[in-house]
């Protein structure tokens, strides 16, 4: 559980991070990359792993993704890895989205 280093396979460099935390009464994804890692499949691979862990090893009934309503690249990975929309929020005075998956839907 936490935010971890996502790193290139190849040459161990570290691009950005990705994982799980528990906020506001519930497990979250998360993950921001260097914007000239954006793209390439990264952070679709690193959220997707964490979003398998959380139900396969720790047993997690649900996990939430928020993005900005605006940041369709965020949106798109959160769908990628199974994810459905679930409602929108004030996301500090703009738009957000929650996304959602649950153990049985993935």
């Amino acid at each position: 559980m936490g935010r971890l280093a996502v790193v290139v396979k190849d040459t161990d460099q570290f691009i950005g991070w990705c994982g799980l935390k528990f906020d506001l009464d519930q497990y979250d994804i998360g993950f921001r990359l260097f914007r000239e890692y954006w793209n390439q499949g990264f952070a679709t691979e690193a959220a997707g792993r964490c979003v398998e862990y959380g139900f396969n090893h720790l047993g997690l009934s649900e996990i939430i993704g928020r993005a900005r309503k605006e940041n369709k690249a965020s949106i798109r990975v959160l769908e990628k890895i199974g994810m459905t929309f679930k409602k929108t929020f004030d996301f500090d005075g703009q738009e957000g989205v929650i996304y959602f998956a649950t153990r049985l839907n993935l």
